[in-house]
């Protein structure tokens, strides 16, 4: 069936002379993976090589420093400085990596661009190109060769990193946040054939947590700290799913404070004491994941790496048996539908840095195929690619533990939704509106007045 509907698209592109994103954009109407769309590439003279390693003779002899996110995937985080030193050698550039814990990435480089010095190639978080856009250098050119790679790339990719239409930095996908849990407590919980039946709502699960707590004595965990990851992985779907949104599809009315999401903001305030571990308001994206693979924890929302860390055997959190217990499931649905958060990561070079042509050649040469593969590789699924040429590789598909991560693009909501993931989305997102409103009503216990401060930051960023 696939040689049929690959030999039709072959004979379509050759007879219209297709353009290379055309046949992409058909493979994928046509369903076609990722291989046979690399056999109809090649058919139709599409295909692109690899780029050398090494750079023009006129870039050897620089310097390169990179600030980038600290990886949950150690050995990734490894490679990636491998990848880096190794083309640095090749082309006599002296290349350094400062990697930094991922709340850190946005002062550090608030600090270079008032400094007008720093590092050369900034690692982002979704809409936060929008926030230094006037200090990022255009890479379109890049950006449009690593769509080529990625086999053109997804709605949720272009929506969340590029700023107005235009690349001020390359995308490379993100992680995906989904409920890591322990099959054994949720059995011990009295819930049915976990592995394939984890509570469908918000309410559901708060339920069983409230049992997972008081009388197995393992609470759920999640972190509402100040933090990239976790914490607004689970807010803004929360949100999404109780009917609010930070703004309506006209990109100017605030549609916070919802009468559903009072509702369902008071139920999770009581829920918190009852089903969650309390210390969790002053969580890091780091810390349930040391939380879960102590054993103090029944399930926590999170990335891959989780299982990833304790299915090592090398690594310094192996533990087969917590690895055996875990499975992953979306996150649960409430009154208004099922959602996830993603956005992707991406790569910028700044405008203040004396070392560009060495950061282009870097991009150029890190964005290309196969070292680009290697690299989702080393982090063995943890990262969601941001095209759907490498959905296919044996680290997604092999391990059905990790088929859950994958769902994620299908419920999929940008930050600013349901407007765009523009600048007054990143201004919320790094001021953490979102998040503190679910802290804030924690602590206090009053949701409406949370809501509605919560409400009035929103109306002074999008009324600028």
């Amino acid at each position: 069936m696939t040689e049929d509907r690959s030999a039709t698209l072959i004979a379509e592109a050759k007879a219209m002379r297709y353009s290379r994103r055309t046949v992409m954009k058909r493979a994928s109407a046509m369903g076609l993976s990722a291989a046979a769309l690399g056999s109809v590439l090649t058919a139709t003279g599409h295909a692109v090589s690899a780029a050398p390693n090494r750079a023009p003779a006129l870039l050897q002899g620089g310097s390169l420093n990179m600030l980038i996110s600290t990886a949950f995937v150690p050995a990734a985080q490894d490679f990636f400085n491998e990848q880096a030193t190794t083309w640095g050698e090749d082309n006599s550039v002296d290349v350094t990596v400062d990697f930094i814990n991922w709340p850190d990435l946005q002062p550090r480089t608030t600090s270079a661009v008032q400094a007008g010095a720093g590092p050369d190639i900034v690692e982002m978080w979704d809409a936060i190109p929008y926030l230094f856009s006037e200090s990022l250098l255009d890479v379109s050119d890049i950006a449009a060769a690593a769509e080529e790679v990625q086999g053109g790339y997804f709605d949720w990719v272009v929506k969340s990193a590029a700023v107005d239409g235009e690349w001020k930095s390359i995308p490379h996908g993100n992680s995906g946040a989904a409920m890591a849990y322990r099959k054994s407590y949720f059995e011990q919980a009295g819930v049915t054939d976990p592995e394939n039946n984890f509570p469908a709502t918000w309410e559901e699960l708060f339920e069983v947590g409230k049992i997972l707590k008081e009388e197995v004595g393992k609470p759920l965990g999640q972190a509402l700290g100040q933090s990239l990851g976790d914490p607004p992985g689970f807010c803004y779907p929360y949100m999404w799913s109780h009917g609010s949104m930070e703004i309506e599809e006209d990109g100017t009315t605030v549609a916070f404070d919802t009468d559903g999401f009072r509702e369902g903001m008071e139920t999770f305030v009581n829920a918190w004491p009852e089903a969650f571990d309390e210390t969790g308001l002053g969580w890091d994206d780091s810390t349930n994941n040391s939380a879960y693979l102590s054993d103090q924890l029944s399930a926590t929302q999170n990335g891959s790496s989780i299982y990833l860390a304790a299915s090592d055997p090398e690594g310094e959190n192996s533990n087969p048996e917590i690895a055996e217990d875990t499975f992953h499931a979306t996150l649960p649905s409430g009154p208004d539908g099922q959602f996830a958060m993603l956005g992707s990561r991406s790569m910028g070079i700044m405008d203040y840095s004396p070392n560009q042509d060495e950061a282009k050649a870097f991009l150029e040469w890190w964005f290309s195929a196969e070292p680009f593969q290697a690299w989702l590789e080393s982090f063995e699924g943890y990262i969601l690619p941001p095209g759907p040429t490498f959905t296919e590789l044996p680290v997604y598909v092999d391990d059905p533990k990790l088929a859950a991560y994958l769902e994620i693009a299908d419920i999929a909501r940008n930050k600013g939704y349901a407007g765009p993931s523009n600048l007054k989305a990143a201004q919320a997102s790094s001021q953490y509106v979102i998040v503190n409103t679910f802290a804030n009503a924690i602590q206090t216990g009053d949701v409406a007045t949370a809501i509605e401060q919560g409400a009035a930051m929103l109306e002074r960023i999008y009324s600028r």
